[in-house]
């Protein structure tokens, strides 16, 4: 009673603060402990004291800050980070944290197998990184939302038709001794996923030799049951007859291997002259005569009847070429507006266009250095570019070709480019505060309109090759649009620089951001290579350097964020750390970066 009573006399303002300061413990620690306590110190107990990451494993809170390679969200473990830990033991009780989204445990001496996982059991696995350890047992995963596996260099054995995992991304088994078909879901990763792995077939690998096995099995059986038959083991001791039908059985075997293989070779010859005939035959009947026999390389059939279609309702006026929404522009128009110096560039010059009907355009002079000249593939590019419409992406309305003069026609966006943004002075004599909220909104525009033209349907994949803060301009709301698809990859010559290295993200993002990077500050290091082209896979890295030097930038919430957005803001930074990967093939797909980012949003 004289406890109550003494609670009672207490402020209210006090009770509020102690509340406040033990929710997360009664959320997490109250009976019993927290959570995932004794997963984690069930996998401590494997390893001896000597293993120096571990030694910080003490405590009542894994979440405390103060565990190494442990990472948390919301209260729970959300990551384990073991790398090259000389850790031993099993993996099995990591597995069973049911929050965990990033497990990664490589080049460690870690046994035994692993647990069947699920559902029900890893909900939120995204990242299985078990690679160079002596793993054991069979894969049994079935996990939609598992992004990479990479369990190469281990002993694990049996088949892969217990892997379900629709959604990965990144996927290495190799070095294992895994045997039998792979499934048609894995089929389209490298053989070098599968690789060291001598019984596994099927593509990408040399296909499975069911028919020849039956074969030669049909043929050894035969052979093993006349040698153990009695009169067979009568015979013997004549010799003349057991050999005879053993040749006999032998020359069967071969005979049917030689009709299967000229079956199998006849097969072949008469589907490829057929799809020969069936190619020659479509090429001549969509393609008009007049038209260029190379025009149509880049883009499959269906496509070039699109873009035929829609060429014959352009408006032309000179040399004016107009798409959706440029019909009413016309070449003397453009030539007698008034103009306003937007920008200049390597690729060339911007301006604000006004014509004589009121309409307003952004025109970009390109430069007659880095364009020379007429190119069939450049007037490719630019029709295909023109049918392009995104809500996050700068609708191409018409562009010129001719006399050495080029010109390209763009809607006209107000609000001035995340450039002028980052350097705190907005389009039109605006100033905006650039605070989280526009960050994450700019961004999110920004992924999503480099993912639709990663995506759009063309034949090769459309790349836009210059993805950086002045490329991506903000409209009359605010919301971001990438611009210049693909300009670059026409220039005749590109300034270079040399590589940085990868730990200095951060200080890259800066140093592009305030222009001591260059034209080539967000570019990716492969492209320093001489003859290096642009690919989806460097588009990734410039964004992944928009986005770190966006999130580093200073705005109007700095030194006040909340824990909340201080969380989403390291969410943000790892993305950034993702599409920065040094190696190509280890970047995530701009889908793949819209799916994270959209966590945040």
């Amino acid at each position: 009673m004289p406890r109550f009573r003494h609670c009672l006399s207490m402020s209210p303002l006090v009770i509020l603060l102690f509340h406040l300061a033990t929710w997360p413990v009664h959320g997490e620690v109250a009976n019993g402990g927290h959570r995932d306590l004794p997963f984690l110190l069930s996998f401590k107990a494997y390893n001896p004291n000597n293993v120096t990451v571990l030694k910080t494993w003490v405590g009542p809170d894994p979440c405390s800050g103060a565990w190494l390679g442990v990472r948390c969200s919301r209260g729970r473990v959300a990551g384990v980070f073991l790398d090259d830990a000389s850790l031993v033991g099993s993996v099995a009780p990591l597995l069973g944290l049911t929050q965990i989204r990033v497990l990664a445990v490589r080049r460690n001496s870690l046994s035994g197998p692993l647990p069947p996982l699920d559902n029900s059991t890893s909900p939120r696995l995204r990242h299985l990184l078990v690679s160079h350890n002596n793993l054991s047992g069979g894969l049994n995963l079935s996990l939609p939302s598992l992004v990479t596996l990479r369990a190469e260099h281990n002993g694990f054995h049996g088949g892969l038709q217990a892997l379900r995992l629709p959604m990965v991304r990144r996927f290495n088994v190799s070095s294992n001794e895994l045997v039998g078909e792979i499934p048609s879901s894995l089929s389209g990763f490298p053989s070098s996923s599968f690789g060291s792995n001598v019984d596994l077939c099927s593509k990408p690998l040399p296909r499975c030799m069911h028919a020849y096995n039956a074969v030669e099995d049909s043929a050894s059986n035969a052979t093993t049951g006349v040698a153990q038959s009695p009169t067979a083991a009568t015979n013997t001791s004549s010799g003349s007859p057991s050999s005879s039908s053993n040749g006999r059985f032998s020359q069967l075997g071969m005979t049917a291997l030689v009709a299967t293989g000229i079956g199998n070779a006849v097969l072949i010859a008469i589907s490829l002259a057929i799809s020969v005939a069936m190619f020659i035959y479509m090429r001549r009947k969509l393609r008009p005569s007049n038209d260029d026999p190379k025009s149509s390389a880049s883009l499959c059939f269906e496509e070039e009847d699109k873009i035929r279609s829609g060429e014959e309702k352009c408006q032309k006026s000179g040399a004016l070429v107009c798409f959706d929404g440029g019909e009413e522009l016309r070449l003397e128009s453009l030539l007698k507006a008034s103009a306003e110096v937007l920008g200049k560039g390597v690729s060339g010059s911007t301006y604000k266009a006004v014509l004589e009907d009121g309409i307003v355009a952004a025109v970009k002079r390109l430069s007659a250095l880095q364009f020379p000249g007429r190119s069939k593939a450049f007037d490719r590019h630019m029709r295909l570019v023109g049918r392009l419409r995104h809500r996050h992406v700068v609708s191409l309305r018409g562009y010129c070709n001719s006399n050495g003069e080029r010109l390209l026609v763009y809607d006209y966006l107000p609000n001035g480019s995340l450039q002028s943004l980052l350097q705190g002075n907005g389009g039109g004599g605006r100033t905006r505060s650039l605070d989280w909220a526009t960050k994450k909104g700019i961004l999110f525009g920004a992924a999503q309109g480099l993912n639709y033209i990663h995506t759009f349907p063309a034949r090769p994949a459309l790349v836009h090759g210059n993805v950086k803060p002045s490329n991506i301009l903000l409209d009359e709301r605010g919301a971001a649009c990438v611009s210049e698809c693909g300009l670059m990859r026409y220039a005749a010559s590109v300034p270079q620089s040399g590589p940085q290295p990868p730990e200095l993200f951060l200080d890259r993002a800066s140093a592009a951001v305030s222009g001591r990077g260059g034209w080539r500050g967000y570019a990716a290091p492969e492209l320093t290579a001489p003859g290096a082209r642009a690919t989806q896979e460097s588009d990734v890295y410039s964004f992944g350097m928009v986005l770190l030097a966006v999130v580093t930038a200073k705005g109007a919430a700095d030194g006040g964020e909340d824990e909340g957005e201080g969380e989403e803001t390291m969410g943000m930074v790892k993305i950034g750390v993702l599409c920065t990967a040094e190696a190509p093939e280890e970047r995530p797909r701009m889908a793949q970066v819209l799916t994270m980012m959209s966590e945040f949003m």
